[in-house]
């Protein structure tokens, strides 16, 4: 076979990215979709009202839309969203899968503390705080912390590690794959510090799912991190609980450094044990 030139080199290679980005433009655009939508349902209501009401329900709506449309698609390749987001159920090894939860848990905690304690500028910090308040946003908090917790984790594996980073590794090798999917996973998280984060996050779930196989056990890393938002938050709406925990920068530190041993010891765990 006649070896490829480097302008089509060049060529496939975008020719595959766009390929691998595609479902992620499911996901991005039929939250926002729907919430127009929504407004056009619901006349008389302005954009700012819409996403202090409603915007969980919209964003987990979309969510379930994105995954059906990827179901649908895959069923009509005959194939199936299982295969072509690359989960594995029947080789799951359960252990492997908390020890993931715990270090993605405990890592976010010390990510938590860093950004309390270092005094990182503060046009930084508002951005930071202005994405993370959106997470949450809406009247109804048990849809925001389902969202939150277990369906954008979930949704975002089978995307980016399941979908792009597969179809990624049709062409790339696994290095490239990984970062690219990382810089797009990046992107896709509006403030400096939370792209910064995502980048190293993705970087960590992209290597999971390569040396897994496995999207599950990325989906569990992912849930990890995210489920710190709920003991975070339960703190942070009660008085004292929060003077208690929160009630000083050395107290956050000591926090920060205890779940950060918890995630070293779970990750040093999980590396122990045998893949396969």
């Amino acid at each position: 076979m006649r070896e490829l030139t480097m302008e089509q080199k060049i060529w496939k290679g975008l020719g595959v990215f766009w390929y691998s980005v595609r479902p992620l433009l499911f996901y991005l655009c039929f939250p926002a979709l729907l919430m127009s939508f929504g407004m056009l349902l619901f006349g008389g209501r302005k954009a700012e009202e819409v996403l202090a009401g409603s915007r969980n329900f919209y964003h987990a709506l979309g969510i379930v839309l994105t995954l059906f449309i990827l179901h649908r698609r895959s069923k009509k390749r005959g194939s199936s969203i299982l295969k072509d987001s690359v989960i594995d159920r029947e080789n799951l090894a359960w252990k492997r899968v908390f020890l993931l939860f715990g270090a993605g848990f405990g890592g976010s905690v010390v990510f938590s503390a860093l950004l309390t304690v270092f005094p990182f500028p503060s046009g930084w910090m508002e951005a930071y705080h202005r994405s993370s308040g959106q997470v949450l946003l809406g009247t109804d908090q048990m849809v925001a912390m389902l969202s939150a917790v277990v369906l954008a984790p979930a949704a975002e594996e089978i995307i980016f590690r399941g979908y792009m980073l597969g179809r990624l590794l049709t062409w790339f090798n696994s290095r490239h794959a990984v970062l690219i999917s990382s810089l797009v996973f990046a992107l896709c998280h509006v403030s400096l510090l939370w792209m910064a984060y995502a980048f190293f996050l993705g970087l960590m779930l992209g290597w999971i799912s390569v040396r897994e196989d496995n999207t599950l056990y990325s989906i569990a890393l992912h849930m990890g991190f995210n489920a710190s938002i709920l003991p975070i938050r339960l703190v942070n709406e009660n008085a004292g609980m929060k003077a208690v925990w929160f009630g000083s920068h050395v107290r956050i530190a000591l926090l920060g450094v205890l779940f950060g041993l918890l995630a070293w010891w779970a990750f040093r765990a999980y590396l122990r044990e045998e893949v396969g």
